[in-house]
């Protein structure tokens, strides 16, 4: 009713401006006879007219009601309009529908090519991992025969392969995040150690080493495949952004403000320079670092950061230049 009576207001003030002139005209008239216009005869015509707009606009507003109050609490199914009372809205509602019809089409089409890219990437993923797997095992029966600094190299271009195909896999992944997905009980120190484990010839050859200071009682409730994604991707960043000497990686535990468990992955590399930090999970941004001392895609923090959002969880990062850098998982359960 507010909205009608807003868009009436111009015919309200158009009405009575006719009324008062109406009444000039008249009292001129009578002005012109020398009989002066009764006060009685101007008020009842007021009242008279004011009564037949009252009618007029009450009619108006049962012809659009559904215009104004069904749609007003209807916001939702933004893609619905009732029956046009008029020629007016029958013209609006027709070219609604035509556009609102090609639009279904166009994210129907989408829907489909975006599902056709998913199973693209899950599919060319996994053919990919089975290569890199071969390598990594002929490496491994032909060390005896190879140079230490071959054998370096080509495990390290091996990772980096690993990492940009897990990259790939669970950022195709995370769109199905619901139907990827199963809470369990994790032991929080168990997982660390398996991520330890697999990152141990990587710790070796770029001279980082691990300390482990997680108790064996702190159990989180989460994805233990999504986590153990996003403490991949810390330790990674820490071991690449390690300085040249001897450097260590600190995992540990503590308990926030709010008495929640609070997982710290610290290491002593170059730090994230200041004006870098606060784009840290943005994506596609690599900084000053990711520029200046290996090849970097800027997707790992950024998917770590989707993945914790989605697990309930919060991810943090305080960086000092030079010093190094804490990356913080807060568990909103213990």
């Amino acid at each position: 009713m507010k909205d009608f009576l807003k868009d009436s207001v111009p015919t309200i003030l158009f009405f009575y401006t006719q009324l008062i002139v109406f009444i000039l005209i008249v009292q001129l008239f009578y002005g012109i006879k020398a009989v002066p216009m009764d006060w009685d005869l101007i008020i009842y015509l007021f009242i008279l007219l004011t009564f037949g707009l009252l009618l007029f606009l009450a009619y108006r507003y049962y012809r659009l009601r559904d215009y104004y109050v069904t749609i007003h609490h209807d916001k939702d199914n933004a893609t619905w309009l009732p029956d046009p009372p008029t020629q007016l809205l029958l013209n609006i509602k027709q070219q609604h529908d035509a556009q609102t019809n090609r639009y279904a089409e166009e994210i129907e089409q989408l829907k489909e090519q975006k599902q056709m890219e998913f199973h693209f990437i899950q599919q060319w993923v996994h053919q990919m991992k089975t290569p890199v797997s071969v390598m990594h095992l002929t490496l491994q029966k032909e060390k005896l025969q190879l140079s230490q600094n071959f054998l370096h190299s080509m495990h390290e271009e091996l990772e980096r392969m690993q990492q940009g195909l897990d990259l790939a896999l669970y950022q195709s992944r995370l769109q199905k995040f619901d139907r990827d997905f199963q809470v369990q009980q994790i032991v929080l120190r168990d997982l660390v150690k398996d991520i330890i484990q697999e990152f141990k010839s990587s710790f070796i050859r770029n001279q980082v080493y691990p300390e482990l200071t997680i108790e064996e009682k702190y159990v989180v409730t989460t994805d233990s495949k999504w986590l153990r994604f996003v403490i991949s991707q810390a330790v990674s960043n820490a071991i690449k952004y390690s300085k040249d000497e001897v450097a260590k990686i600190y995992f540990c535990t503590s308990l926030s403000d709010d008495h929640k468990l609070v997982l710290q992955i610290t290491d002593t590399g170059y730090g994230i320079p200041r004006e870098d930090i606060n784009r840290v999970f943005d994506p596609f941004f690599t900084g000053k670092n990711g520029r200046k001392f290996r090849e970097s895609t800027g997707m790992g923090l950024y998917l770590s950061k989707q993945i914790c959002t989605e697990l309930g969880h919060e991810l943090t990062i305080a960086s000092e230049e030079g010093k190094g850098t804490t990356v913080s998982i807060h568990f909103s359960h213990r």
